[in-house]
């Protein structure tokens, strides 16, 4: 009996630490996914890149080099006040799903830009300025028959009549 009692001892000896290590592998490789959420994208949707891809690859892609890529990035910085202007002007209580549109809009040009592809940056540029342009229009005819009021023009309604 004890040369029975030994080999149970032995074998169980043997199986908790592989079971250990193989627990341990385990939960460090299922450590080592992200998956976001439904519907909400990778990283790239949450924070932008820090830099640009190489310059010289650019180089030989547009044959300007980094001046094409200053151009790109300078637009794209002037839609990204414009929408904010618009913001600031009422467009995100008023034409919530626009503005949401526009800021993934936004998104994708900078993935693009910084990942090395001038033309979709440029061409989705194209695209931003005119949505811009037409939540402009929407959200001036909106506020001229008060279908949407702001807080801001609320209170200058307040503050006028008294």
């Amino acid at each position: 009996m004890n040369g029975r009692r030994a080999g149970r001892r032995l074998t169980r000896a043997a199986v908790i630490p592989a079971f250990v290590l193989w627990l341990g592998v385990a939960c460090a490789l299922s450590a080592c996914t992200f998956w976001p959420a439904a519907g909400a994208g990778g990283m790239a949707e949450l924070r932008p890149p820090t830099r640009p891809v190489s310059a010289s690859w650019f180089d030989r892609w547009c044959g300007r080099g980094d001046s094409a890529w200053q151009e790109l990035d300078q637009q794209r910085r002037q839609t990204e006040c414009h929408l904010e202007a618009l913001v600031l002007q009422g467009a995100e209580l008023c034409l919530p799903a626009h503005v949401v549109a526009a800021r993934e809009r936004q998104r994708r040009i900078v993935r693009a830009l910084y990942g090395g592809l001038p033309l979709d940056a440029a061409n989705d540029l194209i695209i931003l300025r005119e949505r811009l342009a037409e939540l402009q229009r929407r959200l001036d005819y909106i506020q001229a028959n008060g279908a949407c009021v702001t807080p801001a023009m609320a209170g200058g309604a307040v503050r006028g009549g008294g």
